[in-house]
């Protein structure tokens, strides 16, 4: 091994100098590259290896893969209050490769965070295996930092606390009470009670109140008190509380790879508020940036904790790849070597120098250029090759963009004809299921309301009222007209719900031409008993309808108004019209 990898251990770290630290290339089957830049308190270092496998020997060992690499950078750059650290690692392989890849993070991480001497942060968080817990107002805002923190690379896993649930009570027998004969004056019937509380199954029901007081049952009030000391009888409810998903174990084995949050109750709701993100009993959320990606609810994993504490983990890990991530100021090893010819360009004040640096940047550059525009192309290719490649290549450019102008114009085309079928087949659906309803249409008035319940009862309401209307109209009716727009109103009740396009809204509305329309202020305000509804003791104000004809045709008016606690649509009045301010009647 090289001098320069044989630094003490980090417990010696104050006999290891700053001059200590150089630039150095090193390959003995892996590749190893340093880059240190004194000027600018920059140190990155670079390891390439071949896929060796993982866990061999063991149940989860992975083969290796041919062709497979790991490149491995850590950089540092010291500031003046802290120093700056960037680690990735990127895996190179075939792009015929289908076998599957860790995610890997370097054991330096570990390493940082368990050194007592240092303090690792990752958004203001200290990356030490230990969750954020969300118990006071202080760390809430302490998480809500974090959250909202734009650089923030690693995702949260938010766990909230479980509830508490109450069985039936149990029936418990106190030990007998002992005869008092000067009776104490906070004491009931010349008896005391014990001052201890009792315990049952860990929860303590506390049957001794404020200032000795034994509350007891009305009914037990009523009882005749026992002459002699007896057992005192006591309901009791049990209090069991959920187990908590282990957050802690979990913030240990995600250690640089997530930052687990535990919420207490508490707080449900003030992260909903300030954050706009649900949060129940039980819930763990996957969070990303500021937005929760995932939500796992209790009875997803209670019947499996422990497996599903193992599948999580490995869904977290799995998270980072090919994730995008904040680096800072950090200068990994290309870039290092770029910066360092820079930084040595001027420092120097010899022209030769200077050239002879250029030189080298130049050479660097090429290497890049070299890399990625070569990525699919033979290594062992020749020059001449090449030229005439790219001559080719030149030689083909117009042809291609004619070829991908008319590409352009085929899928647009294409795009048009599917988005037209697709609309076409929607309608023929549309139209079929219209005919569908339409030939279940009461013929009689007296099943309008079965037929509304039978087809839809959880969109509209009929009340008794607009029942007994129907039922003594004697006038002319096109019932297949009303069913339509007892259907079109449900269908706007769909809608209201979001549950229905405004597209699909309108073709419902389109052969009768229905209209939702408001039945007026000035309308509601001198009529109001009669657009006044009552259901189960509540009263609502019919203030929307429907209408179909005039006097002189045949008239239909359907009165309504939207509920939003049942989210349904009640029908108060029809099929006649009922009065206006120019009209009474």
């Amino acid at each position: 091994m090289p001098d320069e990898l044989n630094a003490p251990e980090p417990e010696q770290y104050c006999s290891f100098l700053e001059d200590e630290l150089s630039s150095f290339s090193y390959n003995n089957g892996f590749q190893i590259d340093v880059i240190y830049i004194d000027a600018i308190g920059a140190w990155s270092f670079r390891i390439t290896e071949p896929d060796m496998g993982a866990n061999l020997g063991t149940p989860h060992e992975r083969i290796a893969v041919n062709g497979r690499s790991f490149t491995t950078e850590i950089a540092f750059l010291k500031q003046s209050d802290c120093v700056e650290i960037g680690m990735r690692t990127i895996c190179s392989e075939p792009s015929d490769t289908s076998a599957d890849c860790e995610v890997f993070r370097p054991r330096v991480v570990k390493a940082l965070a368990e050194n007592e001497h240092l303090r690792l942060l990752h958004s203001g968080w200290i990356i030490d295996g230990n969750p954020l817990e969300i118990k006071s107002k202080a760390e809430l805002e302490r998480f809500l930092d974090i959250l909202e923190d734009q650089d923030r690379s690693l995702p949260i896993v938010l766990v909230a606390d479980s509830k508490t649930e109450i069985s039936q009570p149990q029936t418990v027998s106190l030990p007998p009470v002992t005869p008092s004969l000067s009776a104490d004056k906070f004491s009931f019937s010349g008896f005391t009670q014990p001052k201890e509380e009792i315990s049952i199954s860990g929860i303590a029901d506390n049957l001794t109140k404020k200032n000795g007081f034994s509350i007891t049952d009305k009914k037990e009030k009523k009882a005749k008190e026992p002459a002699t000391p007896s057992s005192v009888v006591k309901k009791a409810y049990v209090q069991t509380k959920l187990p908590v998903f282990d957050y802690t174990e979990l913030a240990r084995s995600l250690i640089g790879f997530a930052i687990v949050v535990f919420s207490g109750e508490k707080y449900f709701k003030l992260i909903e508020n300030k954050a706009h993100i649900a949060i129940d009993h039980s819930n763990i959320l996957l969070i990303t940036k500021q937005e929760a990606v995932e939500r796992i609810v209790y009875n997803q994993y209670q019947n499996d904790i422990q497996g599903f504490f193992q599948t999580l983990k490995k869904d977290v890990i799995s998270m980072q790849k090919r994730s995008a991530y904040s680096f800072g100021n950090v200068l990994f090893y290309s870039d290092a070597k770029l910066k360092e010819y820079k930084t040595k360009r001027h420092q120097t004040s010899s022209l030769e120098e200077k050239c002879s640096i250029y030189k080298l940047e130049n050479t660097e550059l090429k290497t890049k250029i070299r890399e990625l525009s070569q990525q699919q192309t033979d290594m062992q290719q020749t020059a001449e090759n090449l030229r005439i490649a790219r001559k080719k290549i030149e030689s083909l450019s117009a042809e291609l963009d004619s070829e991908r102008t008319a590409y352009d114009n085929l899928f647009k085309e294409t795009t048009a004809k599917e988005d037209a079928y697709r609309k076409s087949a929607e309608l023929i659906h549309f139209y079929q299921h219209k005919i569908d309803i339409a030939a279940l249409f009461p013929t009689d008035k007296k099943d309008v309301f079965n037929w509304i319940d039978e087809n839809f009862s959880d969109y509209l309401i009929a009340t008794p009222r607009a029942q007994s209307e129907l039922r003594k109209y004697n006038g002319s009716l096109d019932l297949a007209c009303l069913c339509d727009g007892i259907v079109f109103l449900a269908a706007y009740a769909k809608y209201r719900r979001q549950e229905l396009s405004e597209e699909m809204l309108n073709l419902y509305a389109e052969h009768k031409k229905w209209e939702i329309q408001g039945c007026g202020k000035e309308t509601l305000k001198v009529h109001r008993d009669d657009y006044t509804v009552t259901i189960d003791g509540g009263q609502y104000l019919l203030d929307q309808h429907i209408k179909r004809g005039v006097r002189a045709e045949e008239l239909i008016r359907i009165y309504f108004c939207w509920d939003n606690k049942s989210r349904k649509l009640i029908i108060g009045s029809m099929p006649e019209h009922l009065a206006t301010v120019k009209k009474s009647t």
